[in-house]
């Protein structure tokens, strides 16, 4: 599948503003994929985070993966958390870069981001701040920040060499980036319209992720490891890195 097939599928944003309204409204219904804390325990969350962080940080995670695997983050970093959702990674990236750093969520639900400010305020986090925005289009300054890392959103744009470019633009020199995201197992292709919000439709193949990440100007970008999360047959949970010059 290419890029074009993609993007002429059908525009996906609507269904995943109502998809991720409901989990983060109703988090007890059944959507069909993995959510929750165990889910995140699966992938291999450090258990010191699944038992500070309150319920209602967990309960709405849809984590496909842990980008908290790729790499350290240090103290004072500044963290962009992309489709931080109800906030449970935001939370701990805002931990681990401590006072002197930040923690930056974007999503473009803002039911969402509603709740991650409840659950930013429940831990007490005072270097949080949250933005309802398009990946496309981050409300940051050039250069401004040390560390990009995103669960499973990515692959829910349709424009997904323009987010690359975005998060390219907004690494400082040297900037990570870590992501985990939804790819396309196998050959077949999903042409489901609504399966768009259910990370689905916007898959591609773990290569076409590697070229958008060369093209879009990073190095050292790596397929690292598959997770075993799937939303359906022939998608898979993969973990992603690079790095901007």
């Amino acid at each position: 599948m290419n890029e074009a097939d993609v993007n002429t599928t059908c525009s996906p944003t609507d269904g995943i503003r109502t998809l991720y309204t409901e989990l983060a409204i109703h988090p007890e219904m059944d959507f069909g994929w993995g959510k929750g804390k165990e889910n995140a325990r699966r992938l291999g969350y450090d258990k010191r985070w699944l038992e500070s962080l309150p319920d209602i940080a967990w309960e709405s995670a849809a984590a496909v993966g842990n980008p908290f695997a790729l790499g350290p983050l240090r103290s004072s970093e500044a963290v962009v958390d992309l489709g931080c959702g109800a906030g449970a990674d935001l939370c701990i990236a805002a931990l681990l870069v401590g006072n002197a750093g930040r923690a930056v969520g974007i999503d473009v639900t803002p039911a969402m981001i509603a709740k991650a400010r409840n659950v930013a305020h429940a831990v007490g986090l005072d270097n949080a701040e949250l933005h309802v925005a398009d990946m496309e289009t981050l409300p940051l300054a050039d250069a401004s920040v040390e560390v990009v890392i995103s669960n499973g959103a990515i692959n829910l744009s349709a424009h997904k060499p323009c987010v690359f470019k975005e998060i390219f633009r907004v690494l400082k020199p040297g900037g990570r980036l870590q992501f985990a995201d939804m790819v396309r197992d196998g050959a077949d292709e999903a042409s489901s319209c609504g399966s768009w919000a259910d990370c689905v439709s916007g898959t591609v193949e773990p290569q076409r992720y590697l070229e958008m990440l060369s093209a879009a100007g990073f190095m050292g970008s790596e397929l690292v490891a598959l997770t075993g999360y799937r939303t359906a047959a022939n998608t898979i949970g993969a973990l992603f890195r690079a790095r901007k010059p």
